[in-house]
């Protein structure tokens, strides 16, 4: 990858100026890493492709206009974050937890101008995850993988109804979590 942050911010003012070969050397550095992580996240070959073309394309097409207050990296895996979150909202996902939890974190997306303020809270995330219990973590988890509450109940040898208030339980910490940061903390 780039050596360090001030490769990346020297590719990106050879992008603004329309450099090819830095479009070149930036979609050879990323692009597989960008599809094998977004991939892992919707299951889907075609869709994940076309997620990450479509960064791929946006950082083009912007290129003269784009702000990047993150290392080169991160706005990438942002970028292609946002793209996934999209991607479920088109299309209509099954899942009644992940219909919730993409309102939700609409909701808290909304007021989220820069890419930083969603890396923060990406991070926010992950921390109050590695605080669950092990059993609330992995049914939330697994949730957001797909499977129904019969299988994570299975897989984990719990009752359903003890799945499903592990996953709503889950999802008010996160709630709260992003809450007690985002919009209290910012008043």
């Amino acid at each position: 990858m780039l050596q360090n942050r001030n490769d990346g911010e020297e590719l990106m003012v050879r992008l603004k100026r329309g450099d090819a070969a830095a479009y070149d050397l930036l979609y050879e550095l990323f692009w597989n890493k960008l599809f094998n992580h977004t991939l892992v996240r919707i299951r889907n070959t075609e869709a994940a492709k076309d997620i990450v073309q479509n960064v791929f394309i946006n950082l083009w097409e912007r290129r003269q206009t784009i702000k990047i207050d993150t290392t080169l990296e991160q706005f990438l895996f942002g970028a292609v974050k946002l793209q996934v979150l999209n991607f479920f909202r088109s299309e209509k996902a099954d899942e009644k937890v992940l219909d919730y939890t993409l309102k939700k974190l609409e909701g808290a997306l909304a007021p989220f101008n820069e890419l930083s303020e969603y890396l923060e809270m990406e991070r926010l995330i992950d921390a109050e995850l590695k605080k669950l219990p092990d059993n609330m973590r992995h049914a939330y988890l697994l949730k957001n993988e797909h499977h129904t509450t019969r299988e994570i109940a299975k897989k984990l040898n719990l009752a359903e109804q003890t799945v499903s208030n592990h996953i709503s339980e889950a999802m008010r910490r996160i709630r709260t979590s992003i809450h007690n940061e985002f919009i209290e903390g910012s008043v």
